[in-house]
């Protein structure tokens, strides 16, 4: 087995990538803005908001009005990460020998 071919396969970046990395990490972070929504709607845990704690409704809409930007940030940095990392594999396969 050769190991340039074999890391040739991993090289390739998967059509709509930022997309799919974005509705995944959308709705891995559900379950967790469910949470916090049900906490700080019952008073137990405050959303911090302008250095200011709220609670209750408001709260409740503050949370998902920034779960879009939050899922954002973290898929950009998904992505660019992918996107290093797959830049550092295509320089590393360039680097290996061709096996005769």
């Amino acid at each position: 087995m050769n190991l340039k071919n074999t890391l040739s396969k991993y090289s390739e970046k998967p059509k709509s990538l930022f997309r799919k990395i974005f509705v995944t990490l959308l709705f891995a972070y559900i379950p967790f803005l469910i949470l916090f929504i049900i906490l700080s709607g019952f008073g137990i845990m405050p959303v911090n908001f302008n250095n200011e704690n709220i609670y209750g409704i408001k709260a409740v809409i503050v949370l998902i009005c920034f779960t879009p930007f939050i899922v954002l940030m973290f898929s950009a940095f998904g992505y660019i990460s992918f996107v290093f990392g797959n830049f550092i594999l295509k320089i590393f396969i360039a680097l290996l020998p061709e096996k005769k």
